[in-house]
């Protein structure tokens, strides 16, 4: 096992921002914490992502903190198991990896590519009430509690599963957005993941996909435009008439109501 600890050197709310390519993070906001920290953790003791573990590092500039996970070497297969789940992801393969035989989650042998299997790297974040957030990731899907007031997210295939935001910007390629409620601005991009807000109070909405659907219901304080568009997937708006609603599909269905 490693693992690491980074502490802000102020107390209060912050603005952490955060790059980990590849594994899990989880967002943990209170209201009775004072300092913010992230715990860095991997199950492994040796090897790609225990290094990596050790080698992140942070900078802190007034209330505004960075943490950078480097990048894991390439040829490198990361194994998550949570419960009967066992989920594998790969980072940029080089060479071939052909006849690779994997036992119990581990490549037992593989092509001329190496394929190595590590365990993930789990982000443990926690913050003051007032923090905002942001992440830069290849693969890691992010789960958030709590008030957070603002955040971005730029991600290839993570998901994001949050509470309650302030303002959310979601760039994402394949990850699915999931967020329990928006009280003043949401921007959310994504090529053919699904994007949902369940419950939408604020004053600008521009949710965008291509074969990914969309769900949004608006609350009686939302005010504004609402923009809700995808290509082929499925876009329904609930709770808008009170809105200026742009809502359409090329060839998905569309139901504004």
């Amino acid at each position: 096992m490693t693992e690491r600890t980074f502490v802000s050197q102020t107390p209060g709310p912050i603005v952490l921002g955060l790059s980990l390519q590849m594994g899990r993070v989880h967002v943990k906001v209170s209201q009775d914490l004072t300092t913010a920290r992230v715990v860095l953790h991997t199950e492994d003791s040796t090897g790609p992502a225990a290094d990596a573990v050790n080698r992140a590092r942070s900078e802190q500039n007034g209330q505004a903190l960075g943490i950078e996970v480097p990048e894991m070497p390439g040829n490198v297969m990361v194994t998550s198991v949570r419960g009967n789940r066992v989920t594998q992801t790969m980072g940029t393969v080089y060479g071939s990896v052909t006849g690779m035989t994997i036992i119990n989650g581990r490549v037992v042998t593989g092509g001329s590519g190496g394929m190595q299997t590590v365990s993930q790297i789990e982000a443990t974040v926690h913050v003051p009430a007032g923090s905002s957030f942001a992440l830069s990731t290849t693969s890691a899907d992010t789960v958030v509690w709590g008030d957070i007031d603002r955040m971005e997210i730029r991600s290839v295939s993570g998901d994001l599963d949050a509470c309650d935001v302030r303002d959310l910007t979601v760039n994402s390629t394949s990850g699915d957005v999931r967020v329990n409620r928006v009280t003043e601005r949401v921007t959310a991009q994504s090529v053919s993941g699904d994007i949902e807000v369940a419950l939408y109070g604020g004053s600008h909405a521009q949710l965008a996909a291509t074969s990914g659907d969309i769900r949004v219901q608006a609350t009686a304080v939302a005010s504004g435009h609402l923009s809700a568009r995808s290509i082929s997937g499925d876009v329904r708006v609930s709770g808008a008439r009170h809105l200026s609603v742009s809502a359409d599909s090329v060839s998905g269905r569309v139901r504004n109501g």
